[in-house]
């Protein structure tokens, strides 16, 4: 029966290669199926608001947590619902801010910014969580900026002020990231989950009725594609996560692979190749996203 299984008649089984990697494969593929959701939001941008694009994305998610709570249940009631909320409107925005960046920029250029998050959840944690942060980390945050300084290169003629939407993007997500540590200490993973998708979900509906524009029948299967693979995504990365072989700072550099989709995408779908400019700062930000998170791996 397990040459059945054999790659090839070698004796080689593939399940024994595979077996105790499942949450790297799992990263990838989360990362491969963000920049996916990524490359359609993108190209519904052109006739949608963010707002409405962020919308699906929490109306197909907010769906799978009803269905979950048909299943297992409700969830229990936060013990910390003020950060909750807080954690839930960092992820929005952050959600808004990136659909208005992959708008307006390149998807390298949007997608490289962002990660300039490691670098600003250190100094939120000094700010708010008053951790003490050791130097080789502070090292981390000044490279971090400085590779953002070589993507804007403000002053020169390349200089594009819609990168600021990534940057606040990534200040948005880093904020929700230092309310994740205090809200999991505090409720469930199910609440905290529940707390995130029911916030994005009620805020943006409420903007809805000012942005909203009607949809053909490809904009809904479009639509529903791109909030589908950003949601398989996060369960994704959930279940990589609560794997018991799971080491935290062995996943933590997997997300920079989600720039090299982004990058691939932008080429096959948009024909945009990113500048020597970009690349540089982009390389100088995963580097110092890297020295950020060492020791610490990627939050929640």
């Amino acid at each position: 029966m397990a040459r059945l299984f054999s790659v090839a008649g070698t004796g080689i089984d593939p399940r024994a290669v595979v077996r105790g990697r499942e949450s790297v494969l799992l990263c990838l593929a989360a990362m491969f199926l963000f920049a996916a959701s990524d490359v359609i939001a993108k190209h519904l941008s052109v006739r949608f608001h963010p707002l409405q694009i962020a919308w699906f994305r929490y109306l197909v998610a907010s769906l799978f947590l009803t269905c979950i709570c048909l299943r297992f249940g409700r969830p229990a009631r936060s013990v910390f619902p003020a950060g909750q909320v807080v954690r839930g409107l960092g992820m929005a925005g952050a959600t808004i801010l990136l659909v208005a960046a992959l708008r307006l920029q390149p998807m390298a250029e949007a997608t490289a910014l962002v990660f300039i998050s490691p670098c600003l959840v250190t100094l939120l944690c000094v700010l708010i969580l008053k951790e003490r942060v050791p130097a080789w980390r502070w090292v981390g945050v000044f490279g971090g900026l400085l590779g953002v300084m070589v993507i804007l290169r403000p002053g020169l003629a390349g200089y594009n002020p819609a990168a600021l939407f990534s940057i606040a993007s990534a200040a948005c997500w880093a904020t929700a990231l230092v309310m994740t540590r205090r809200a999991v200490m505090a409720d469930s993973l199910s609440t905290t989950l529940a707390y995130s998708a029911l916030t994005g979900f009620v805020l943006l509906t409420g903007a809805l009725p000012f942005v909203f524009r009607g949809l053909t029948a490809v904009d809904v299967v479009l639509s529903v594609a791109m909030a589908s693979l950003w949601l398989a995504a996060h369960v994704a990365i959930a279940f990589a996560y609560r794997r018991p072989e799971t080491q935290v700072s062995r996943l933590a550099p997997i997300s920079y692979t989600h720039l090299l989709w982004a990058t691939g995408f932008g080429y096959l779908v948009f024909g945009m190749i990113p500048d020597a400019m970009t690349v540089a700062g982009a390389a100088l930000i995963i580097a110092s996203g890297l020295v950020a998170r060492r020791g610490e791996g990627q939050p929640g």
